[in-house]
C-alpha cells in the first residue's frame, strides 16, 4: 500500500471512531429521563402534575404543594382538558370560574399547537397552494395549480401542464400593487392542506417588513395588510386555523418575542412568555376559553407559562431542570470532539462536530507517551510525526487507527 493510500485509510479510520465511538458512549449511557406532565388548572390556581414512578407503571397526580389526587379528583380539577371522562361519568360541572360551560363548547374552545426545530429548519420548495376560503362545498378542495413568489410578483403554475396561468397570475399581480406589496416576500406560512376545517390561506411579510393575509374568496383575490408597530421585525409565522377561529396566527420576530395574531379584528398582541427560538427550542400550547398552557423546551430545561387566554399576560409559571442534561458527563474527558451527521433540530444528514472538549487533553497526551513508547525503537518517518500531532489533538480516534496501522 502506497503512502498516499495508507494517510487516506489513516483519515477514514480516525473520522469514522470519531462518529462511531462516541455514539456508543452514549448509546450505553442513555438514560430515559421524564419530566411530569403539568397543565395548568383553573380550579385550583396551581399546576396539576402526573409523575410516574421508577418501574415506569404507577401513576402519581400531585400539584406543587404536595396535594396528592385521585385519577377521579384529577379529572376534576382539568375539566377542560378531561371533559370527555367528566361527561362520560356525568360529572362536567356547569359552570368554571362563573362561566356556563358545555363540552360543544369547550370542544371548540380548546386547541394544541407544536412547534419543532425540526418542522422549522427545512428547505421549502417555495410553491403553494391556495384553496377556496369561501366553497360552496362542506370539504376543502385542492386546487390544480400552485403560486410562487418570485422578485418581482407572483405566478400561479397549473400543475399539469406546468405553465404559468398568465390571467390569473395578472389578477393578483394587480391586487398586490394596489396594497404596494415590496417585493422579494421574506417570510410566508400556511397551512397547505384540505385536511381542516376551514382554510386562512398564508401570512407574509414583505421586503419592508410589512404583514400581509392573502386569501382566495370566491375565486377572487384577498389581500389585506395588517397594520403592525414598526420596530416588530417578523421572523416566523404559524398560520393556525383552529376551531374557536380567535387567532389568525401565531408569530416570532427577531427579538424571539412570541405574538398572537387575533381574529377578527387583526391585532398583534405580545404573549407573557420567555423568549422563544423556533429554530433551537421546541413549543407546545394546551389552549382552552380560560388559560394557555405553554411548555417551552430546550437542551437542559422545560419551562411552563400559564397564560390567561383573554389578555396574553402570565398568570403562574414553574420549571423542570434535568441535571443528567447539563452536567459535563465523562465523554468530554474521552473525546476531544464528536462527529454527528443528524440533528434533532433539523431532518437534514451532514457532518456536524461538537464544541472541541479541553478536558480531552489530558488523555490525548497519555496516549500519545504511548505511542511514542510502544513505536520508540522503529524508524523516525514524516509519517510518524503526523500520527503524533494527530494522536496529541485528536486523542483515542487517531490512537486506535496508529495501532492498528502499526505506527
Amino acid at each position: 500500500m502506497s503512502k498516499t493510500y495508507k494517510i487516506i485509510y489513516y483519515i477514514l479510520l480516525t473520522a469514522i471512531l470519531a462518529w462511531l465511538l462516541p455514539w456508543l458512549y452514549n448509546l450505553a449511557t442513555l438514560k430515559r429521563e421524564r419530566t411530569p406532565f403539568a397543565l395548568y388548572s383553573e380550579i385550583i390556581g396551581d399546576f396539576a402534575m402526573i409523575n410516574v414512578n421508577q418501574n415506569e407503571k404507577d401513576l402519581r397526580y400531585t400539584d406543587r404543594k404536595g396535594n396528592f389526587y385521585t385519577e377521579m379528583q384529577f379529572d376534576s380539577i382539568l375539566p377542560m382538558f378531561y371533559y370527555r371522562q367528566l361527561v362520560t361519568d356525568n360529572r362536567l360541572p356547569d359552570t368554571v370560574q362563573g362561566v356556563p360551560i358545555t363540552a360543544p363548547k369547550i370542544r371548540r374552545e380548546n386547541f394544541i399547537f407544536r412547534s419543532r426545530p425540526a418542522d422549522i429548519n427545512v428547505h421549502n420548495p417555495k410553491l403553494y397552494p391556495l384553496l377556496e376560503s369561501r366553497s360552496k362545498r362542506v370539504d376543502l378542495t385542492m386546487p390544480d395549480d400552485v403560486f410562487r413568489l418570485t422578485k418581482n410578483g407572483i405566478e400561479f403554475i397549473d400543475m399539469e401542464s406546468n405553465r404559468v396561468n398568465r390571467e390569473k397570475s395578472a389578477l393578483f399581480q394587480f391586487v398586490f400593487r394596489q396594497k404596494k406589496v415590496a417585493f422579494p416576500i421574506q417570510t410566508i406560512a400556511g397551512n397547505p392542506t384540505n385536511r381542516k376545517e376551514y382554510d386562512e390561506g398564508y401570512l407574509f411579510t414583505d421586503n419592508e417588513g410589512k404583514l400581509f393575509h392573502l386569501k382566495r374568496m370566491q375565486g377572487r383575490p384577498f389581500l389585506r395588510p395588517i397594520p403592525i408597530d414598526a420596530e416588530i421585525d417578523i421572523a416566523q409565522i404559524w398560520v393556525t386555523e383552529f376551531s374557536n377561529r380567535k387567532y389568525f396566527g401565531f408569530l416570532t420576530d427577531v427579538n424571539n418575542n412570541f405574538y398572537a395574531l387575533t381574529a377578527p379584528d387583526y391585532k398583534l398582541i405580545k404573549v407573557e412568555i420567555p423568549p422563544f427560538n423556533p429554530k433551537k427550542e421546541n413549543m407546545t400550547i394546551f389552549g382552552n376559553m380560560f388559560t394557555w398552557t405553554v411548555v417551552q423546551t430546550d437542551k437542559t430545561d422545560e419551562i411552563l407559562t400559564a397564560i390567561d387566554a383573554k389578555t396574553f399576560t402570565a398568570i403562574d409559571s414553574m420549571a423542570f431542570s434535568s441535571p443528567e442534561k447539563d452536567k459535563t458527563g465523562l465523554a468530554s474527558y474521552l473525546f476531544p470532539l464528536q462527529l454527528s451527521f443528524t440533528s434533532t433540530k433539523d431532518k437534514f444528514f451532514y457532518p456536524r462536530l461538537k464544541e472541541f472538549s479541553y478536558r480531552a487533553l489530558a488523555l490525548n497526551l497519555v496516549l500519545l507517551v504511548v505511542y511514542i513508547v510502544l513505536f520508540r525503537k522503529t524508524k523516525f518517518t514524516a509519517t510518524k510525526l503526523i500520527k503524533a500531532l494527530a494522536i496529541a489533538v485528536l486523542g483515542v480516534f487517531a490512537f486506535i487507527p496508529a495501532l492498528l496501522m502499526r505506527g
